[in-house]
């Protein structure tokens, strides 16, 4: 039963990358998974639960870091395995979306679940905040640990690092870039440590 339910979310997933959410039709749901009317009712009941739950997985496993599974002992461990979990999530969501020509769309879908699925925006906002806690938390221990010299808030320079990787990722994929971020990120929180460090 659950194999059948990945089916349809990878495929469902699939065509709305390739199309937006209002391109896809809940027919053409149906005829891509090979799934009869009543089969598909059995797992879900319309295209914006199916979107929803597609949105869901995707946060769940792609967009979600476990920043307690971050190095804790310096700041720059934590920003390496960082980088790592931002590189496995990108090859994993890649994998998914394969045979989908334009894998850059899927930041587009999380645009667009701001706009259709209700509290989708109290979820990131969530996020955001437990990223700000773990950098505001590392910085605070870096420098105590005298890893990093700066009398700038920890608050402050915690938004220094989240900022640069958001707009690197928005930049991104306002030039049709989005794939392999990682890079440039890596490069920018290099430049912040260096910077940081004294």
């Amino acid at each position: 039963m659950e194999d059948s339910r990945e089916h349809i979310l990878k495929t469902a997933y699939q065509l709305f990358l390739q199309k937006s959410y209002k391109d896809v039709t809940f027919k053409e749901l149906m005829e891509k998974t090979g799934f009869s009317k009543g089969a598909f009712y059995h797992y879900f009941q319309s295209k914006e639960h199916i979107f929803e739950a597609i949105i869901d997985d995707y946060l769940s496993r792609y967009g979600s870091i476990n920043f307690a599974g971050l190095s804790q002992n310096s700041l720059r461990g934590f920003i390496d395995d960082y980088l790592k979990a931002i590189r496995l999530s990108r090859e994993a969501l890649s994998a998914t979306a394969s045979g989908v020509s334009d894998k850059n769309n899927h930041y587009l879908l999380l645009f667009e679940a701001i706009r259709i699925i209700p509290g989708f925006t109290d979820k990131i906002i969530n996020h955001q905040q437990k990223e700000m806690a773990a950098w505001m938390s590392i910085i605070s221990s870096a420098k105590q640990k005298k890893e990093i010299k700066s009398s700038v808030k920890d608050g402050e320079l915690a938004r220094l690092f989240i900022s640069s990787s958001d707009g690197v990722m928005l930049h991104r994929i306002m030039t049709g870039q989005a794939l392999k971020p990682e890079t440039e990120i890596e490069e920018v929180w290099n430049n912040l440590y260096v910077i940081l460090k004294g």
